[in-house]
């Protein structure tokens, strides 16, 4: 079988243009990746500290669209042993002054931990695991632990419902 030049060219450019669309699905896969590391990352630090928890709630409230390990990196350990913004990603969302951050969190501060319905729940729900789990089992047609924790994040929230106040934060 002999090619002719411009099938030669034609085969060519398509090997080129497979080439390129395999890299760039690539990039975006490592992109995508390293995005997600770092909200598992950021969430796992919002879950496990109260205060890193306050920080974000704060945030969010200043800027309702910014959203911890796509927007913004906080950590435990800033000054004073406090949380802090450590790097602020999106450069279309205004990044929150210290002293708007420390208005809010005096607010946020005068709810009672104790009767904070959010920080509460968290305690009992269960989890994330669990609940990715049952759901798989679900999906295969096993309900059954799906059921139990559907019931088990029914009773807690009916143990600890939302104030007023919280729906308006």
């Amino acid at each position: 079988m002999s090619f002719d030049s411009s099938t030669f060219t034609t085969v060519i450019v398509a090997l080129l243009v497979i080439g390129f669309w395999v890299y760039f699905l690539r990039s975006n896969v490592r992109i995508t990746n390293k995005m997600i590391k770092r909200v598992a990352q950021q969430q796992s630090v919002i879950r496990h500290s109260d205060a890193v928890h306050s920080l974000c709630r704060a945030i969010h409230l200043l800027r309702p669209d910014a959203h911890a390990g796509t927007d913004y990196i906080v950590s435990e350990g800033g000054p004073e042993q406090r949380p802090c913004i450590t790097e602020w990603l999106n450069p279309r969302i205004a990044q929150p002054s210290d002293e708007e951050i420390e208005q809010v969190l005096q607010n946020i501060d005068v709810i009672d931990p104790a009767k904070d319905h959010a920080a509460l729940r968290r305690k009992e729900y269960p989890s994330v695991g669990d609940q990715l789990g049952a759901a798989y089992n679900a999906r295969h047609g096993d309900d059954t632990d799906q059921i139990r924790l559907d019931e088990q994040i029914r009773k807690v929230k009916e143990k600890y419902p939302k104030s007023v106040l919280d729906e308006h934060l």
